[in-house]
């Protein structure tokens, strides 16, 4: 079950970039079509892996209390700050509606008390309200993408530098990886956000880029890329190019019969008014 958010706050500072205060939260009208999340889960039970890390009675209050940089779609979450030797690190989080059986609604962040990832709670019960979903994550600053851990194409958690320029600043890429969902094909896909930190060292929230992953029956691999073109506010735009690839079920490897894989190739682009929402452009 799942309910639609929609609100509006004072702080939503016109229709511009928008930018982060040290202490405000902006909290982001972004729930396109083409936004991976844009509504509460509702969850009853928590099971025996999960509990609850902060809660209050309405999303508003839940942010008031954790004062997240940003909040977006309704649900997610990100805090940007620094380690103990001064490195930058992304914290990222996923708001889920709980209500127990007669018990008040609240909007709660959850602690997974195991630390484990979904592949590794198959005999866990209920798990339904996690698949595909996203759980707190801690995306460090590197120095690359990291490369895919599995078949599956998972990178992990991360976060890098994927332009700059000296006259405006820097745009980053945070990768934020979604737990493997319910169902045969095992898809396990990771979202990608986007940020620029201007010269004077304010954040502002671009948008969220395609995904990228892998299922039983194909997936696609991403490429991005800043284009610095030096007119208007903001002189830039981010690019991406998306391969797919769609593997034909049911068939072993070896198979003399078995339908070639078929590879499309699609690109997008991230431009506009910030925040921005995810163009395809063929």
């Amino acid at each position: 079950m799942k309910i639609k958010i929609i609100f509006c706050f004072a702080l939503i500072l016109g229709a511009g970039l928008l930018g982060c205060a040290t202490r405000a939260t902006k909290v982001l009208d972004y729930s396109a079509s083409d936004s991976p999340i844009s509504e509460g889960t509702v969850v009853t039970d928590l099971g025996n892996n999960f509990s609850v890390r902060e809660s209050a009675n309405s999303l508003p209050a839940l942010i008031q209390k954790t004062k997240p940089t940003f909040a977006w779609n309704g649900c997610d979450m990100m805090w940007i700050g620094t380690d103990q030797r001064g490195n930058l690190e992304f914290i990222l989080d996923e708001a889920y509606i709980y209500q127990p059986s007669n018990q008040p609604r609240q909007w709660v962040l959850l602690k997974n008390k195991t630390n484990i990832r979904y592949e590794d709670l198959h005999q866990e019960s209920p798990r339904f309200f996690y698949s595909c979903m996203n759980l707190y994550a801690l995306a460090p600053l590197l120095d690359q993408i990291p490369p895919v851990q599995n078949d599956a194409g998972e990178r992990g958690n991360y976060a890098v530098m994927i332009g700059t320029n000296q006259h405006y600043g820097s745009i980053y890429e945070v990768g934020w990886q979604k737990e493997m969902c319910v169902g045969t094909a095992h898809p396990d896909y990771g979202r990608r956000i986007y940020l620029f930190k201007d010269r004077s060292n304010k954040w502002h929230f671009l948008g969220e880029g395609p995904e990228e992953g892998w299922s039983r029956g194909g997936g696609n691999s991403l490429q991005s890329k800043v284009v610095w073109d030096g007119s208007g506010q903001y002189p830039f735009e981010i690019s991406f190019r998306s391969e797919e690839v769609f593997s034909p079920i049911g068939y072993s490897a070896d198979d003399t019969n078995r339908p070639l894989d078929v590879t499309t190739t699609n690109e997008y682009v991230l431009a506009g008014k910030f925040p921005a929402q995810l163009h395809k452009l063929k």
